[in-house]
Protein backbone atom coordinates (compact mmCIF):
# COMPACT_ATOMS: atom_id res chain seq x y z
CA UNK A 1 0.00 0.00 0.00
CA UNK A 2 2.81 2.22 0.56
CA UNK A 3 4.47 1.98 -2.50
CA UNK A 4 0.65 2.76 -4.46
CA UNK A 5 0.74 5.48 -2.07
CA UNK A 6 4.40 6.77 -2.89
CA UNK A 7 4.26 6.45 -6.58
CA UNK A 8 0.44 7.86 -6.75
CA UNK A 9 1.08 10.87 -4.74
CA UNK A 10 4.87 11.45 -6.73
CA UNK A 11 3.04 11.42 -9.82
CA UNK A 12 0.18 13.90 -8.55
CA UNK A 13 3.65 16.44 -8.05
CA UNK A 14 4.77 16.16 -11.55
CA UNK A 15 1.24 16.66 -12.82
CA UNK A 16 1.01 19.48 -10.60
CA UNK A 17 3.71 21.21 -11.08
CA UNK A 18 4.07 20.40 -14.77
CA UNK A 19 0.83 22.24 -14.83
CA UNK A 20 2.06 25.44 -13.35
CA UNK A 21 5.31 25.31 -16.01
CA UNK A 22 3.28 25.02 -19.19
CA UNK A 23 -0.64 25.69 -18.20
CA UNK A 24 -3.29 23.46 -17.78
CA UNK A 25 -4.14 22.85 -21.57
CA UNK A 26 -0.96 21.33 -22.94
CA UNK A 27 -0.55 19.62 -19.59
CA UNK A 28 -3.97 17.44 -20.31
CA UNK A 29 -2.53 15.87 -23.52
CA UNK A 30 0.31 14.18 -21.34
CA UNK A 31 -2.80 12.07 -19.86
CA UNK A 32 -2.70 10.54 -23.34
CA UNK A 33 -0.06 8.71 -23.18
CA UNK A 34 -0.96 6.63 -20.13
CA UNK A 35 -2.30 3.39 -22.16
CA UNK A 36 0.60 3.49 -24.21
CA UNK A 37 2.85 3.50 -21.21
CA UNK A 38 0.48 0.99 -19.91
CA UNK A 39 0.99 -1.15 -22.93
CA UNK A 40 4.62 -0.76 -23.09
CA UNK A 41 5.02 -2.01 -19.17
CA UNK A 42 2.72 -4.72 -19.71
CA UNK A 43 5.16 -5.82 -22.79
CA UNK A 44 8.42 -5.26 -20.58
CA UNK A 45 7.55 -6.56 -17.11
CA UNK A 46 4.96 -9.17 -17.84
CA UNK A 47 5.62 -10.38 -21.41
CA UNK A 48 2.51 -9.26 -22.75
CA UNK A 49 2.38 -10.12 -26.51
CA UNK A 50 2.64 -6.62 -28.78
CA UNK A 51 -0.31 -6.61 -31.69
CA UNK A 52 -0.04 -5.00 -35.15
CA UNK A 53 -3.24 -2.50 -33.94
CA UNK A 54 -1.38 -1.58 -30.37
CA UNK A 55 1.85 -0.34 -32.85
CA UNK A 56 -0.97 1.18 -34.94
CA UNK A 57 -2.65 3.07 -31.68
CA UNK A 58 0.31 3.46 -30.41
CA UNK A 59 1.99 5.56 -33.29
CA UNK A 60 -1.57 7.69 -33.55
CA UNK A 61 -1.50 8.67 -30.20
CA UNK A 62 2.23 9.95 -29.92
CA UNK A 63 1.57 11.66 -33.38
CA UNK A 64 -1.46 13.09 -32.22
CA UNK A 65 -0.34 14.40 -29.04
CA UNK A 66 2.93 15.90 -30.85
CA UNK A 67 0.97 17.65 -33.57
CA UNK A 68 -1.38 19.17 -30.33
CA UNK A 69 1.81 20.18 -28.75
CA UNK A 70 2.96 21.96 -31.93
CA UNK A 71 -0.15 23.57 -32.23
CA UNK A 72 0.07 25.52 -28.53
Amino acid sequence: MALGVLCTGLAFIYFYRLIHRIGAARTSTVTYLIPLFGALFAWLLLDEPVTVKMLLAGGLILGSVAISQRAN
